[in-house]
């Protein structure tokens, strides 16, 4: 009797066997299941590991491909704009913000920044200047009318303003795009608010004369760039215009400190009072001028009415400075009186017989011995 017949007729050990047989196909299924779970989850990990770095990788790649191309580009504005294609370095500035903007690190995006204003300011100082309108009334709004223009007409409106160099307009416009959104076209946004309060800050100075404005506006535009040579020319003329305006009356010398370096660069420079920097150097040189004629410095006093002349005649000071004048000759031409001076070798002269003039040892005092 062999085994199989010895469990056919035995029904407990069928029973072992076939538990037995389950038992092990369970364990096999179980062992299957994990080995699948294992290699689906080294799949899993290694997507998570691999996809990060091929993006990365792929990001590397397009950035060291683009960099010669941005670089590229930013040197030939830089060359369009020191020989005056204004326009082409304009093209090229714009192809970077909109094609390579991604790739731009933050230095390359002040650079861009910066080139793009000073391409800007320019266009808007190199073409041909336009009529100041005259000033008219405005009715003040109380109650703000929602703007429901969208960025891109904002844009186009703004750059409309600026070719008719209208910097109130240009601001007010811009400031509505920020409104709806920060940071659309940010870069060209920046130069276009730096072009208006650049050039609206120095009409305040120049020709409004309203000189605190204008420097308020100029503060604001450098946030955006750097001032340009004349802008900043204008505003360190200005600074000097008011603080010796702030000593006027007060300290002449300081007043004389101040409006002699700013004459000479920017005489026609006033404030609210209208009065220009030639006009102000040249009456507090006069006030000076009495101030020392008082002192009875009188060739000094000269000096600086000869200097207030020179810029500009004054009816009333005239014969003062011309009696100053006349005292200061009197001073430089006063015969000096000698004091008398005893000596023991000091002669008389006498007249002798013979009509001739002898001179005769005049006796003095001496010492007696012992």
């Amino acid at each position: 009797m062999d085994e199989n017949e010895a469990i056919e007729k035995d029904p407990t050990k069928k029973q072992d066997n076939q538990e037995e047989k389950k038992t092990f196909f369970e364990r096999r299924i179980s062992w299957l299941l994990i080995g699948v779970i294992f290699f689906i989850l080294i799949l899993f990990i290694g997507a998570l590991l691999g996809v990060p770095k091929g993006i990365n990788d792929r990001v590397r790649l397009a950035e060291t491909q683009t960099a010669p191309k941005i670089q590229l580009q930013l040197d030939s504005a830089k060359l369009d704009l020191e020989e005056g294609r204004y326009q082409v370095a304009l093209a090229r500035l714009d192809w970077i913000l909109e094609e390579m903007s991604a790739y731009l690190d933050d230095q390359q995006s002040n650079e861009v920044g910066e080139l793009y204003s000073q391409t800007l300011l320019q266009i808007s100082t190199s073409g041909s200047p336009t009529p100041l309108p005259s000033p008219t009334a405005t009715v003040q709004v109380n109650t703000p009318t929602p703007d429901f223009r969208d960025e891109n007409e904002l844009f186009e409106l703004a750059q409309e303003f600026i070719k008719n160099e209208s910097w109130d307009e240009v601001i007010q416009t811009l400031e509505a795009l920020r409104e709806k959104s920060v940071n659309y076209k940010a870069v060209e946004v920046d130069g276009m608010l730096y072009i208006a309060l650049r050039n609206r800050g120095m009409d305040k100075i120049i020709i409004e004369g309203s000189l605190e404005p204008g420097l308020y506006d100029l503060a604001l535009a450098e946030r955006f760039a750097p001032l340009d040579s004349s802008a900043e020319g204008v505003r360190t003329w200005t600074r000097y215009y008011l603080t010796g305006a702030s000593y006027w009356g007060v300290d002449w010398v300081q007043v004389i400190f101040y409006f002699e370096q700013v004459y000479p660069q920017f005489p026609n420079l006033r404030d609210g009072t209208n009065m220009t920097a030639k006009e102000r150097y040249r009456i507090a040189l006069n006030q000076y001028g009495l101030q020392l004629a008082a002192a009875e410095e009188y060739c000094e006093a000269q000096e600086y009415f000869d200097l207030a002349k020179s810029i500009g005649p004054d009816p009333e000071i005239q014969p003062t400075a011309q009696w100053v004048g006349e005292e200061c000759w009197a001073q430089e031409n006063a015969t000096p009186t000698p004091s008398p001076v005893e000596s023991e070798s000091t002669p008389s002269v006498e007249p002798t017989e013979e009509g001739t003039l002898e001179a005769t040892p005049v006796p003095t005092e001496s010492t007696p011995e012992g």
